[in-house]
Formats: C-alpha cells, sequence, structure tokens
C-alpha cells in the first residue's frame, strides 16, 4: 500500500472520528441535562413518597372517625325516631278525645233546645239559650283539634325527613369503601417506592465535567497494526502528510 493510499484511507478515518467527537459533543450537555433532571427529581419522588405515606398513616383516623359520625347519627335518629312515635301516639290520643268532647259538646246543645222547647216557661227558654251561648265549646274544641292535627302532620314531616339518614349513612358507607381502595393502592405504590433503589445524585453522575471538550488529536491504542500507521501519521514519520494538512482536516 503506498503513502497516498495511507493518508487517503488515514483521512477517511480521521473524518470519521471527526465527526464522532463532533457527535459526542452535541451529546454530553444532553446527557449532563438527563442527569440534572434526574438529580432534581429524585427529592421530587422523596416528597411524594413521604406525602403518600403521610396520607396513607392518617387515611385509618378518617375512617373511624366518620364510623363514628355514622353511629352517633344513626343512635341520634334512632332516639329522635322514638321519640316521635311517642308524640304521635300522644296526638293520636288527644285527638280522639277531642273529637269525642266536640261530639258531647253537639250531643249537649241538641238537648239544650230540646228542652228550651218542652218548657212552657219564656224565662227557662232564656236561659237555656244564654247557657248554650256561654259554655259552647265547640268551637275552642275544634281549634284544639286542628292544632293536633298540625302536630301529627309536622311529625309524620319530621320522620320522612329523617328517612335521610338512611341515605346519608349508605353514602358515608360508600365514601369508606373508596378510602380503604385509596389506601390500598397507596400501600402498593409504597411498596412499590420502596423496593425501588433509587440512585442519590451522587451516584447519577458521569466523570465528565461539563467545560470538558475532547482533544481531537486523541488516539486510542488498540494493538492493530493500523492504530500504528495512525499513530506514524500523528507522530510525523510519513513525511508525506504535514501537520498542516491534518489541521485542515479538522477545520473542514
Amino acid at each position: 500500500m503506498n503513502s497516498d493510499a495511507v493518508m487517503t484511507r488515514l483521512f477517511e478515518k480521521l473524518n470519521d472520528l471527526k465527526a464522532i467527537f463532533m457527535y459526542s459533543e452535541k451529546l454530553i450537555p444532553v446527557i449532563q441535562s438527563l442527569i440534572d433532571f434526574m438529580r432534581d427529581t429524585i427529592p421530587l419522588l422523596e416528597n411524594i413518597n413521604h406525602s403518600i405515606t403521610d396520607s396513607a398513616a392518617k387515611i385509618p383516623k378518617v375512617t373511624h372517625q366518620i364510623n363514628n359520625v355514622t353511629n352517633a347519627t344513626e343512635l341520634a335518629t334512632n332516639e329522635i325516631l322514638d321519640l316521635i312515635d311517642k308524640v304521635l301516639n300522644e296526638t293520636n290520643n288527644s285527638e280522639s278525645m277531642l273529637e269525642r268532647l266536640l261530639e258531647l259538646e253537639k250531643e249537649k246543645a241538641e238537648l239544650i233546645r230540646e228542652v228550651a222547647l218542652e218548657s212552657n216557661s219564656p224565662k227557662a227558654v232564656e236561659l237555656l239559650q244564654k247557657y248554650d251561648e256561654r259554655y259552647d265549646n265547640s268551637a275552642r274544641i275544634e281549634v284544639l283539634l286542628g292544632v293536633v292535627k298540625n302536630i301529627k302532620e309536622y311529625a309524620n314531616s319530621i320522620t320522612i325527613s329523617l328517612q335521610v339518614q338512611d341515605i346519608t349513612s349508605q353514602q358515608l358507607a360508600a365514601v369508606n369503601h373508596l378510602i380503604d381502595s385509596v389506601q390500598k393502592k397507596l400501600g402498593s405504590l409504597i411498596n412499590d417506592l420502596e423496593k425501588t433503589q433509587l440512585k442519590q445524585g451522587d451516584e447519577l453522575n458521569i466523570p465528565f465535567e461539563e467545560s470538558m471538550t475532547f482533544d481531537p488529536n486523541a488516539r486510542y491504542q488498540n494493538g492493530h497494526s493500523s492504530q500504528k500507521v495512525v499513530d506514524d501519521v500523528l507522530t510525523g514519520k510519513l513525511n508525506s502528510s504535514t501537520q498542516e494538512e491534518i489541521d485542515k482536516l479538522f477545520k473542514k
């Protein structure tokens, strides 16, 4: 192989080597940026892990509190319903008594009219009419009967309204189920994070300085004969190529 062929081959190799160096110079900042990103991401992941752990630890307490609220609400609702039942029983009795009194008042008024018709004394008839007008309680009894009926309606409305407690209990049970599912997912995520051994930022460093550049005259010595040719050229043993030509090659 003559000197020109060797130099042609050498220039081709050096040109390829230059392209590799140029690509590497562009690639290193990208790698370093990726390393910096990972270095910044690790503390964030650790904070997320701590937050998840803290949230998972609070979930049982929240579930317990929801259960306590549900039980307390259910107990209070049952007590209110029991009292409403008693009120309804009393109002039913009162309503029956008032209706009976109203009937008695009507019977009394009828008897007074019959006595007045049978009496031959005008004075007696007048007195009976005054007695009927003064001691007629029918109107008062009707008012009281209306009040009792209103109380019954209010009590029934309260009973219907308190049925929403059952719906609330079901919703709270659904929330508890959802919280339990979230806790299981968080527990699984925590286990996965703990099993993953994330490297610290110092362990991710690549032994390249940020300001480091490649030496275009670097040689890769592997003992092959072609490497000896390159070494000979670079050390000036082949006089057909000058250092100036090599420098021009790298300035292309």
